[in-house]
């Protein structure tokens, strides 16, 4: 009990004067945009995070701006998003967190995002109303990569999710068993994103290193204090990947081949990018500089650990390797294992420290960066779907889910 209360003290500590005037803005645009949607049939509002265009959210709102420019579809994203000038010439553009943007949530039958509640106009206190059905629209999860293991804040209870879209069989049953959804709530189509991996060109001489964000290290609301700073900067994840890019072994590596290696972690750990330092070698990339999806394509071999991102490495078969080096805390603090084997199901080996991933990269550069055949298996047997037709069935499962 006492620890609950100290987590609720620690929420209430961190709520912001601005999020109980976002609290009227939901009120006060509710009869605006009940009456508005009269008059506005049908209306879809597509997203992701509040300053991004470059995910399952994106791929979905060009394909359908392109495919069917008469439907009531509508993205929302901050006009001063690097990102904002690429979704601007589709059309239908919204700035994320206006006024207009509040109307439209209560106007809209659809919100199709690839981020729970990151895409409303006020992702905190919006999301609070979503989960208590106070929004009258129905909600279509499109994901920003597959669900890998049992993550608690995906739970069926937790969420008001109608539609949980997926790309495997396997997938589809873990979310069933371990997060609570039913069948109906669940399809298999595979992700809007994927419709764009096929086609690349890889860049030989280029490592992409691509770990994912450690929850205990991520502060509540996203709102950074000193203190979590100084906690990042002794964690055990900062200190092993700095003492990886800082190695002989590396950097010796990639100077005797004339490789690169492109240092990108996931968006959650992005504010700490200053506690890691590159050279010539070694690029450290921001998401500002970079487009994921794009450095995807282009690299040669890809080094992460527990992301999701390693489906889209293995959907093109570029080889890939897994560091776990600290799998116990991983599962402990972040998300429990679910039905995912990285032993059984990884589409490449995983490395428990510095000297075994080196071993590990040392040993497809010299085998071409070629994805060994155990692993195309995988790749084969794992994917219901790979082809260009991903947000055409994503489409075609919303629609049944409008008649419904």
């Amino acid at each position: 009990m006492k620890t609950y209360i100290k987590k609720v003290l620690k929420v209430l500590k961190l709520i912001r004067f601005k999020d109980i005037c976002d609290a009227f803005k939901i009120i006060i645009s509710c009869p605006l945009g009940l009456v508005l949607k009269l008059f506005k049939k049908h209306m879809w509002i597509v997203s992701e995070m509040e300053h991004t265009a470059r995910d399952n959210g994106y791929w979905f709102f060009k394909y359908m701006r392109e495919n069917y420019p008469e439907r009531n579809i509508f993205y929302p994203i901050q006009f001063n998003s690097p990102d904002y000038p690429k979704v601007a010439v589709l059309g239908n553009v919204i700035r994320h967190g206006s006024f207009k943007h509040h109307i439209y949530t209560w106007c809209a039958e659809m919100d199709i995002s690839a981020r729970t509640g990151r895409g409303l106009p006020a992702p905190f206190m919006c999301h609070l109303f979503q989960v208590r059905g106070f929004y009258p629209f129905k909600s279509v999860f499109l994901q920003h990569g597959v669900n890998m293991s049992a993550a608690p804040f995906l739970e069926r209870k937790r969420n008001r999710i109608d539609l949980f879209i997926t790309s495997t069989e396997a997938e589809a049953k873990g979310l069933q068993e371990d997060l609570g959804y039913s069948k109906e709530q669940i399809k298999v189509t595979g992700l809007a994103r994927y419709d764009h991996l096929l086609d690349f060109e890889v860049n030989p001489k280029q490592i992409l290193l691509m770990p994912t964000w450690r929850f205990w290290l991520f502060p509540d609301l996203g709102r950074i204090t000193e203190e979590d700073r100084r906690a990042v900067k002794n964690s055990n994840y900062v200190k092993t990947y700095t003492k990886f890019l800082s190695s002989c072994a590396l950097n010796d590596f990639l100077e005797e081949h004339d490789l690169t290696l492109l240092f990108f972690p996931h968006n959650q750990m992005q504010p700490f990018l200053s506690e890691f330092e590159g050279n010539k070698r070694i690029k450290i990339a921001s998401t500002e500089e970079y487009d994921v999806q794009t450095v995807l394509k282009e690299s040669a071999y890809l080094i992460t650990d527990y992301s999701s991102i390693s489906f889209d490495f293995a959907y093109m078969k570029k080889p890939l390797c897994y560091f776990q080096f600290d799998y116990a805390e991983f599962r402990e603090k972040h998300y429990p294992e679910g039905y995912f084997s990285y032993k059984n199901h990884g589409f490449g080996p995983s490395a428990e420290n510095e000297t075994s991933l080196m071993e590990e990269l040392k040993k497809s550069y010299y085998n071409g960066f070629k994805m060994e055949k155990i692993y195309e298996d995988r790749v084969d047997n794992t994917f219901k779907y790979r082809d260009n037709n991903n947000c055409k069935r994503t489409l075609e499962t919303i629609e049944n889910l409008c008649k419904r």
